[in-house]
């Protein structure tokens, strides 16, 4: 398969949304290994079977191919720099990690969501993966949010929800932006009075169909977002509205809305409406540099950023 089918199937892959695991075991000489996976899933309740993918390219291959046990672990939302720590390369992961073990002896994450821990059942050859059948020997699970993982990108299911609650919410002020981007170009609109530059906005997310709502809004200014992610949620300190940005890539914009959008090394930040947006923006072309995003959450002036994520 040449390099562009191999990435178009990758992107439609990934339009599935799925939960991120530890898969684990011990070496020959008992020391833990592990790696991060999205490919695991339920095989069978009787007898009790999962199933884990691992790439023959993986330099864990050797162990995990003749392992007779391991374990799988299914992260939280706010464990997702664990989730890190074993998608990179590193010889030792577990080195600041909490875990412990159970029947098998394989490593399991502290904290995690729910655990399985396997005996191996089977190994099957397939194409450029291994597929690990396990045979469930112990298990556990808790009411905690799984971290969540759609189009290459982590996905904090928990708050999302708070963020569509308080859009709902009557009480609650709330201004819900969005920085789009057209390569490498920023899309801005100009206040006609004193010439400001700001980015689209409205009270509530809404659908293209509500002229009023963000959605909306874009989809008259003929901007077509089909994917949006949460990247900052704030607080402005003088009114105490609630400041909610997603950030969104178009692929393509139409010849006369060129004049909206701006060059990464050519914004006038000068211009910008406020504060507020001159960091988040200059956060945003850095972040697109490094190509890993974060959500910022906190109040106008001060905060953390946090769910990091790769797009």
């Amino acid at each position: 398969m040449n390099k562009d089918k191999t990435r178009n199937l990758r992107q439609a892959l990934g339009s599935f949304p799925t939960g991120v695991t530890v898969v684990s075991c011990l070496d020959k000489n008992k020391n833990p290994l592990g790696f991060t996976a999205n490919s695991f899933t339920s095989v069978s309740l009787d007898p009790q079977l999962i199933s884990i993918c691992i790439d023959k390219e993986s330099f864990n291959i050797d162990s995990f191919s003749i392992t007779k046990h391991f374990a799988v672990s299914v992260l939280s939302e706010d464990q997702q720099s664990i989730s890190t720590t074993f998608a990179t390369p590193n010889e030792d992961r577990f080195q600041n990690v909490e875990w412990r073990t159970e029947d098998t002896g394989s490593p399991i994450i502290e904290n995690a969501v729910a655990w399985f821990d396997c005996n191996t059942r089977q190994v099957i050859d397939a194409g450029d993966h291994l597929i690990l059948i396990g045979e469930i020997i112990a298990f556990d699970s808790s009411p905690k949010t799984p971290l969540m993982y759609l189009r290459g990108n982590y996905v904090n299911l928990g708050l999302e929800q708070k963020m569509l609650l308080a859009m709902e919410n009557e009480n609650t002020k709330i201004v819900v932006g969005a920085i789009i981007e057209w390569h490498k170009k920023v899309f801005l609109l100009k206040d006609k009075t004193n010439k400001s530059l700001y980015f689209p906005s409205a009270s509530r997310l809404g659908h293209i169909d509500d002229n009023d709502s963000l959605l909306g809004i874009l989809k008259n200014l003929k901007i077509s977002i089909n994917e949006h992610y949460l990247f900052s949620v704030f607080e402005k300190a003088e009114d105490k509205t609630s400041l909610i940005y997603y950030r969104a890539q178009v692929k393509e914009a139409l010849e006369d809305m060129d004049d909206y959008f701006y060059p990464f090394d050519d914004i006038p930040f000068d211009k910008l409406s406020d504060e507020a947006s001159r960091i988040m923006l200059k956060r945003y072309i850095k972040e697109r540099e490094l190509n890993a995003f974060g959500i910022f959450v906190g109040k106008e002036s001060e905060g953390k950023v946090e769910a990091i994520s790769k797009k």
